[in-house]
């Protein structure tokens, strides 16, 4: 951090000093759900206990973009609390807090190959948590690059540093298609069996999972193994599994990550006993959310797989909604 001003030492009153501490520089991150950061103006960092209170402020705001916009919007934020550190007068700061809605395209300056090469890094359909973290890298050290606030002491070292991630990036195979869904035609029922219900009490209606994840956690598998039984006692029932998301990432990314979730399901009910001829696959991605808002808890609900069964003619069974094993996203 460069040299903070030095202690007011005029003869304005403590009343007077508060009064001018509380007008504050704000930014505006127009996420999912909007974000308001203040910080104060430079003139008026004259104690320790303001600059604390600031940098506190900052560190919320980090973790509640993080987990409504992802890492990248969480890690603008992060450097604009850097710029604030270093005693970066405010408009630096500020554009990065309004690019953590943007993805910072409104920042982007020189260089065009390299971002270029960035969002190709990012369109990609499934980009691994080690890739991701390296392209946050190196989109940091491009910012870096392009800014002296951030780049200190020497903006060149950083353009040097991104140069070599986008060397690392470029050799990095893009990762495999995801396996087209499964799609099963379903069966006649068989001969002799039991009518469908039309309920099927206790048995839930879905299970969710964790972000960015298609594995079914501890909990997930034993709300699936509730409804295994009801499912064996009535063979002629037919199962469509939905696969969803959450509203994050491209349409792309989600769809096939809802495919994934959904055959994973069906997988582990195959496993079970439940014959594969009876499963069809659905999967929806981002495309009808449950919550509309985006708390975490919200987020954890359209992670999910809806189990939804149906009786020979067509109709559907009714069943029980359950959120026991909602997975929630760490603070970071």
């Amino acid at each position: 951090m460069s040299a903070r001003p030095l202690p007011f030492r005029g003869h304005m009153s403590a009343r007077r000093l508060a009064a001018l501490a509380a007008l504050v520089l704000t930014a505006q991150v127009k996420a999912n759900a909007q974000v308001t950061m203040a910080f104060t103006p430079r003139a008026l960092r004259v104690t320790d206990s303001v600059i604390t209170t600031d940098l506190a402020r900052f560190d919320s705001v980090i973790t509640a973009t993080a987990l409504s916009r992802g890492a990248r919007a969480g890690e603008y934020v992060r450097l604009a609390r850097e710029a604030y550190e270093r005693n970066e007068a405010g408009p630096v700061t500020t554009q990065l807090l309004a690019a953590a809605a943007t993805d910072g395209r409104t920042l982007r300056a020189g260089r065009p190959a390299l971002w270029a090469l960035l969002d190709s890094v990012y369109a990609r359909p499934s980009v691994p948590d080690s890739q991701r973290a390296q392209a946050l890298a190196f989109e940091a050290a491009l910012l870096r690059a392009q800014w002296p606030v951030l780049g200190a002491p020497s903006c060149a070292v950083w353009e040097k540093e991104a140069e070599r991630l986008a060397v690392a990036l470029r050799v990095m195979p893009a990762p495999a298609p995801p396996p087209p869904a499964v799609v099963e035609k379903p069966l006649p029922p068989p001969e002799n069996a039991p009518p469908a219900p039309a309920e099927l009490r206790g048995v839930p209606s879905r299970v969710h999972f964790a972000l960015d994840r298609s594995e079914l956690a501890p909990r997930s598998q034993r709300v699936l193994d509730a409804l295994v039984d009801s499912l064996r006692a009535f063979p002629a029932v037919r199962i469509v599994l939905e696969g969803h998301t959450d509203r994050r990432a491209s349409a792309a990314y989600n769809a096939a990550l809802s495919a994934r979730r959904a055959n994973t399901v069906q997988r582990y009910l195959v496993g079970k006993g439940i014959g594969a001829e009876r499963i069809r696959i659905d999967a929806r991605g981002k495309s009808q959310l449950e919550q509309t808002a985006t708390g975490v808890v919200d987020h954890a609900r359209n992670r999910r797989v809806m189990l939804r069964f149906f009786a020979p003619d067509g109709r559907e069974i009714v069943t029980t909604q359950q959120l026991d094993d909602l997975q929630l996203e760490r603070r970071r």
